[in-house]
């Protein structure tokens, strides 16, 4: 009975079903090559006892085995298979040193015994001498390059020693040996992806998805690693191949679908997916990418009916629910926003945007409260969020706690010194308070810096200089923020009042005029245009 049949089956997790380096075959004393021998023919004797020795091994009597098993070594000393036999059963009985010893003694008398290889592989694999098991495998593997066990356990034991390419390399060349074992192409694929060996992966994955086209997975594992590394092209061609030598599939129209989506050609895009999505129901990855295509094209009604199909087809998939919201934000129905994401939002507590565009949706509707409230929520799971965390200094600038809004700003500097929005945002909110010009100044010039070309900043400065009496400079910048945006009330007011301090009140009125057409509600430009 061979207890080293099961040793690297319990230590390796290896998928395809390999054996161990050790065969269940018992130690065969018939079978021993005559150049073990001193004559031609085994000693009668000695035969006898080994004999007896394997009896009493089968049934698990190792301390008589081991008596049988010496007399029979004493009689034919040369003999490399009885020495192998006595230290399977010294390793059976737990004496790990005296199994090592009888086994370098075989080893010594035939250099090239495998089985004497083979049990030495697993005692030092159980023991976790990895390194010193290469050598053994590596004799094995050039004794028998055909049998890929041993190319297979010498790709496991470079993994363990955290030599990813040296593992792939060795399941590439089991391959080689067994190009039916798609399994052992598939793990060097695993392992590259594991090791982030983008280029290895993309080569394994594609020649998987040849392999096997009807192995969906290997496909799309594919087309994510083609699209990371922005090949697009080259993961069209390759589908399109595909379909030409393996006929119509919607699965792969899909995932060309998701290609020329990646690539911006919508309106193909749009077409594969739109003709495979209806057979590939359980693939929610398709409909999300036909979603963002309803959104770019600005069709409302068809990203609903896809946000509606995400969360009836996938009801614990909190993306379906967070899509129908943005349908919602870009309708500018923040009431639907608010009805429909509050029932939800303790179910998702622990997704972000969740809590976030409820949050916003509250924001919208001037519920301060709330919406902090869900801020909060949203960064008590993303905490340095730069989104959650600009929303909620906003929120307080507005309330006037300045307070948190100041810390806030000075925590987004902190995370992100080129965070221009935050230096920005601050300066801002400083100069509305008429506090801390100069600081103001110095951080609207650091926005400045960071986007030249930004009108918000432009306007900013503009403010600040105006709130310093540099009416030549605030006029300057608040005009360069209009030529890139004409339509904001906020900038176009405060040139207005830029010109109306320099006594251009006619054209001061135009601005006021046009700023409240844009903002009708504003009780503070209609006193300007209207000041009697």
């Amino acid at each position: 009975m061979n207890y080293y049949k099961v040793l690297l089956i319990s230590i390796f997790i290896i998928l395809f079903g390999c054996t161990s380096t050790n065969t269940n075959k018992s130690l065969d004393y018939s079978s021993i090559e005559e150049k073990n021998y001193n004559e031609n023919s085994p000693d009668p004797e000695a035969l006898k006892f080994f004999m007896e020795g394997q009896m009493l091994m089968n049934q698990g009597d190792f301390s008589m085995a081991v008596i049988e098993l010496q007399q029979a070594s004493e009689l034919d000393p040369e003999i490399s298979a009885i020495k192998t036999a006595i230290a399977e059963c010294y390793w059976r009985l737990g004496k790990k040193s005296l199994s090592r010893k009888y086994l370098n003694d075989a080893l010594k008398i035939d250099p090239m015994d495998d089985q004497a290889m083979e049990m030495l592989v697993d005692q030092m694999i159980i023991n976790k001498e990895y390194e010193s098991a290469i050598i053994p495998l590596i004799k094995l593997n050039k004794k028998f390059p055909d049998k890929t066990k041993y190319i297979i356990t010498l790709g496991e034991i470079e993994k363990i020693r955290g030599n990813f390419l040296e593992s792939i390399d060795y399941y590439l060349k089991a391959f080689e040996s067994q190009p039916e074992n798609l399994e052992l192409l598939e793990t060097a694929g695993r392992y590259s992806l594991e090791s982030n060996n983008v280029k290895k992966a993309i080569l394994i994955f594609k020649k998987l998805s040849k392999e096997a086209p009807e192995r969906f997975n290997y496909l799309s594992i594919y087309t994510d690693l083609i699209s990371r590394e922005k090949k697009f092209q080259e993961g069209i061609l390759h589908i399109e191949l595909l379909n030409k030598e393996n006929g119509f599939s919607a699965f792969r129209n899909a995932e060309l679908g998701q290609l020329y989506y990646r690539i911006g050609k919508q309106a193909k895009a749009r077409k594969l997916l739109e003709e495979s999505v209806s057979s590939l129901q359980d693939n929610k990855n398709y409909y999300f990418s036909l979603f963002d295509i309803y959104m770019n094209i600005d069709d409302l009604s068809l990203a609903k009916d896809i946000a509606d199909k995400l969360i009836a087809n996938f009801p614990d998939d909190w993306r379906g629910y967070y899509s129908r919201a943005v349908v919602y934000m870009n309708q500018e129905d923040f009431g639907s926003i608010v009805s429909f994401m509050a029932p939800i939002a303790e179910r998702f507590n622990d997704i972000f945007s969740i809590q976030y565009i409820l949050g916003l949706g509250y924001n919208k509707l001037n519920e301060k409260k709330n919406a902090e409230l869900y801020y909060q929520k949203a960064l008590k799971v993303r905490p340095d969020s730069r989104n959650g965390l600009h929303s909620l200094a906003i929120l307080y600038d507005e309330i006037k706690d300045w307070e948190k809004s100041d810390s806030i700003y000075v925590k987004l500097i902190n995370i992100d010194d080129k965070d221009a929005q935050a230096y920005n945002n601050y300066a801002y909110s400083l100069v509305e308070r008429n506090l801390f010009l100069p600081k103001a100044l110095e951080m609207a010039k650091k926005a400045i810096s960071l986007e030249p070309n930004n009108a918000s900043y432009l306007d900013t400065i503009g403010w600040i200089y105006f709130k310093m009496d540099k009416l030549g400079k605030a006029k300057k910048f608040v005009e360069s923020s209009i030529e890139i945006n004409s339509e904001n009330a906020t900038v176009l007011e405060h040139l207005g009042d830029i010109l109306m301090s320099v006594d251009q009140t006619k054209n001061a009125l135009k601005l006021y005029k046009k700023a409240l057409l844009l903002d009708k509600d504003n009780t503070r430009l209609k006193q300007k245009v209207n000041p009697d």
